[in-house]
């Protein structure tokens, strides 16, 4: 039998498996046992390094780790519904919780190297490149149509549809069939897309908080079909 290499990393991710299920191979026991420890400056940074905005994946990731975190099976004799640790809602416990000083604990950007980039849209994609390039001492310039950066971040997942998958609105359909076979830029409108390869459930604080919109299913009254150009 080989001795265990603990600088291989490949060995963490295949005995811990939420880790291995994590896209970002996040080391979920070690941010978790620093809030535990209350160190929450520290449970933020370690997220930070894999996934840049923790604050936003703690309210939006799917959490692939958590179906295949062992407490749903070790638990499986001991409860009547064994769970798993809540590890995604532990990355906004971290992120709500950190001190107002975690500035001082970011690290600083190298020289200049005297090479610049431009990174069109300011979306997480873009953000995250410019957020990597500037630590490397490159030059990165963000051009988005939007007044502010951050794509769907702030409102992709918005109460009124609760989380639900639908189509456009009716106006933006309606100028979306009409409009040239050019790139066509349409503004005023709720429409989005929200993907995510697990099936979205509302939660009962989207189903009953009275700030979810009642009626945003009016939108789609009297949607006819459309009549595209042969």
């Amino acid at each position: 039998m080989h001795p265990t290499d603990v600088a291989d990393p490949a060995y963490f991710h295949k005995v811990v498996d939420c880790q291995w299920a994590c896209p970002a191979h996040t080391p979920v026991p070690e941010y978790i046992r620093l809030i535990a420890q209350g160190r929450y400056d520290d449970a933020y940074m370690v997220n930070w390094e894999s996934n840049v905005f923790p604050g936003i994946l703690g309210r939006t990731c799917d959490r692939p780790c958590e179906p295949a975190c062992r407490r749903g099976r070790v638990e499986d004799k001991n409860t009547a519904k064994p769970e798993a640790v809540a590890i995604c809602r532990l990355k906004r416990v971290a992120a709500d919780f950190k001190d107002g000083e975690i500035r001082a604990m970011l690290p600083r950007a190298a020289p200049k190297n005297g090479k610049r980039v431009v990174c069109v849209g300011a979306g997480p994609a873009s953000l995250t490149v410019a957020r990597d390039l500037v630590l490397q001492g490159y030059s990165v310039t963000l051009l988005d149509g939007d007044a502010k950066a951050g794509g769907f971040m702030p409102g992709g997942g918005s109460l009124h549809n609760q989380m639900s998958g639908h189509g456009p609105d009716r106006a933006s359909y309606d100028a979306a069939v009409a409009a040239d076979l050019r790139p066509q830029r349409i503004d005023e409108t709720m429409a989005f897309m929200f993907e995510s390869r697990c099936v979205i459930r509302p939660t009962r604080f989207a189903t009953e908080t009275p700030l979810a919109q009642s009626d945003y299913d009016d939108c789609w009254a009297d949607f006819r079909k459309a009549d595209l150009p042969q």
